[in-house]
């Protein structure tokens, strides 16, 4: 528990974006990226429901540590875009999962990181696609 709690410490420092939305990384592995924020004040829109871009903020989040941990140390990445169909409506809890099934990074160029966004329910709410410009690192 402690270990997780240093994590999320560590994460919030280097991410600004986990502090404003108070995101909780759930689980992160190579391919596979869970991330998780309340519907508190700082994130709904003046009718209530939870921000559009807030939803796709914790999508380019779980995307972005997904990429963190997934490619290999020779590789460098840049994200480049991010493309968000948003489907209804939430009030509650939002939660979303990024995956990515790539295991040969030998080809560099765009990587498109798939995430589902789901509510408390776990209905389906959003679907995003985050793209990263994948590369030989050039240090």
């Amino acid at each position: 528990m402690l270990g997780r709690w240093l994590f999320a410490r560590a994460a919030r420092t280097r991410t600004p974006l986990l502090a404003a939305l108070q995101a909780h990384i759930g689980e992160l592995r190579v391919g596979l990226c869970r991330t998780a924020m309340q519907a508190h004040r700082r994130v709904r829109a003046a009718g209530g429901a939870v921000d559009p871009m807030a939803i796709s903020a914790l999508a380019q989040l779980a995307a972005t540590m997904l990429i963190e941990v997934s490619v290999p140390a020779g590789l460098s990445w840049t994200a480049r875009g991010l493309t968000l169909e948003h489907l209804r409506r939430v009030d509650s809890a939002v939660s979303a999962l990024a995956r990515l099934d790539k295991t040969d990074w030998a080809a560099t160029g765009l990587v498109g990181v798939p995430v589902t966004i789901t509510d408390a329910a776990g209905t389906e709410i959003a679907r995003a696609v985050v793209s990263f410009a994948v590369a030989t690192r050039s240090d």
